[in-house]
């Protein structure tokens, strides 16, 4: 067993187990900072879960490369069944006990959280074991060669003609059972392809806009007058959210019928946009414009971003979609690295693997305030509550299971041979229902093409627009 790897794996896992507390502290609101230990211990927990199942990837290949003799497949096994556990049974159970928040009983939290989540598991449950019986078999194909009597009298340096050695082989379908743990794993992946396809899409396109925008619209310094004037804007539209609010009544974020859901999530878009537009003013008045060296790092990350989206795009274009791949691309690129130092390809395919992650939240919050089809929950520092702490976490799981998937595939000559390859290569791609997705790279062609069309939709529209303005008609359904 290779102890250097296993040394490499307990450091990585403490540094991200570190770095998950350092987001959470970073992050969480005033009001939360002595309370909800529960669900700042699934959040970091499940923060370094997401971050560890990505980078099971590079150690599967450096496991391979030098005979380590880690059993990868146990260790995705369990990465997985911990993140189904955690995405099922923990993460719903906290989110249904945390906004059934009632300071006058304890008694309905704990009996609502617990109605909602036996339920959650009921249908999960039983979704998981009527596809399984149905469904879980591997339909996985075989060139099969039949040779002749002939092959065996041929000496070790003469060649056979073809008559002898056919060139072709019939393709026939063995068709294996796989095992729960392993439709688990595709079962969540498959659910995580559609939120990496429709988040990260997103995101790949609206992260570098997003942050090139926060530049060109960072605070400049204002005087007292200008501040005064600022201010009263600010407070005209506290009031009239106050107004609204009050109209919507305190159940309006538990509400079933899609129309005052819809003005709910209208009502939380405006609260973020003045929230953030009230930071701003205090930084152009306080901070004379903040420090200038935070945005500089703020444009430079704007182009290193918009750097990895396209380096994305290009590598699937190149390497995927068009066979044989023109070029290895990132393939060669992290091969390289590993035969110079092994450290370097991992931290370089780190850094595409959570870019992807940056890419998921920040779609999610894009698609949140421009549509207004779910609740935004930013990640806000010093001001954010643990209900969006919970969601976010449950979104990066979700999306880990299937980038790891998603990797195996753009990285297949990378990844070949490893644990990780036969089990979404050989079986989770080869399932029925599921292999008609993977083998016509439905996932991939959709992330390519949701990225393009938001870039466009971005250089036409760049500029997210605060909800329930004065000329909006839905101010009036309330």
């Amino acid at each position: 067993m290779n102890m250097y790897l296993i040394i490499v794996a307990v450091i990585m896992t403490v540094m991200i187990l570190l770095g998950s507390v350092y987001v959470l502290v970073y992050f969480q609101a005033e009001e939360d900072k002595n309370t909800a230990y529960a669900p700042k211990l699934a959040v970091v927990f499940g923060l370094t879960l997401a971050c560890l199942v990505v980078l099971l990837l590079p150690m599967d290949v450096a496991n391979r490369a030098s005979n380590g003799g880690l059993d990868m497949t146990l260790a995705y096994q369990i990465a997985y069944m911990c993140i189904f556990i955690m995405i099922v049974g923990v993460l719903p159970f906290l989110i249904f006990y945390y906004e059934a928040e009632d300071p006058e009983s304890r008694e309905w939290q704990w009996w609502t959280a617990a109605k909602y989540e036996v339920l959650t598991v009921i249908v999960a449950a039983t979704t998981v074991v009527i596809m399984w019986v149905f469904l879980g078999k591997a339909e996985i194909p075989v060139e099969e060669y039949v040779y002749g009597p002939e092959l065996a009298m041929l000496g070790a340096d003469e060649d056979c003609g073809r008559d002898v050695c056919p060139d072709e082989g019939s393709r026939i379908e063995y068709e294996i059972t796989v095992t729960p743990v392993v439709y688990i794993m595709a079962l969540s992946s498959f659910i995580g392809w559609f939120l990496l396809v429709a988040f990260g899409g997103v995101g790949l396109a609206a992260l570098p806009v997003d942050l090139m925008q926060a530049y060109s619209n960072r605070p400049q310094s204002i005087d007292l007058q200008e501040y005064a004037k600022q201010k009263m804007i600010v407070n005209e539209r506290t009031q009239r959210l106050i107004e609204i609010a009050q109209r919507l009544g305190p159940d309006a974020s538990r509400a079933t019928d899609r129309k005052t859901r819809r003005l709910y999530n209208k009502f939380m878009q405006a609260v973020y946009f003045l929230e953030r537009d009230w930071e701003k003013v205090k930084v152009a008045y306080k901070e004379r414009g903040g420090n200038p060296l935070k945005h500089m790092l703020v444009v430079a990350l704007g182009f290193i971003s918009l750097l990895l989206s396209i380096v994305w795009v290009l590598h699937i274009i190149l390497y995927v979609f068009i066979n044989p791949p023109a070029a290895q691309f990132l393939n060669a690129y992290f091969a390289a690295l590993d035969d110079f130092f092994p450290l370097f390809g991992v931290v370089t395919y780190g850094i595409f693997t959570f870019y992807l992650l940056f890419c998921v939240t920040k779609g999610c919050i894009k698609l949140g305030v421009r549509f207004f089809c779910m609740q935004i929950h930013p990640m806000r520092i010093g001001n954010t509550l643990m209900n969006s702490f919970l969601f976010n976490t449950m979104l990066l799981l979700l999306s880990a299971v299937a980038i790891v998937q998603f990797c195996t595939i753009c990285f297949a000559a990378y990844a070949r041979l490893t644990a990780v390859d036969m089990l979404f290569g050989v079986q989770v791609q080869n399932l029925m229902f599921f292999q008609w997705f993977y083998r016509y790279e439905v996932f991939l062609y959709a992330i390519v093409i949701v990225a393009l069309l938001t870039g466009i939709w971005l250089a036409i529209c760049p500029r997210d627009k605060s909800a329930l303005e004065a000329d909006d008609d839905d101010i009036n359904e309330i």
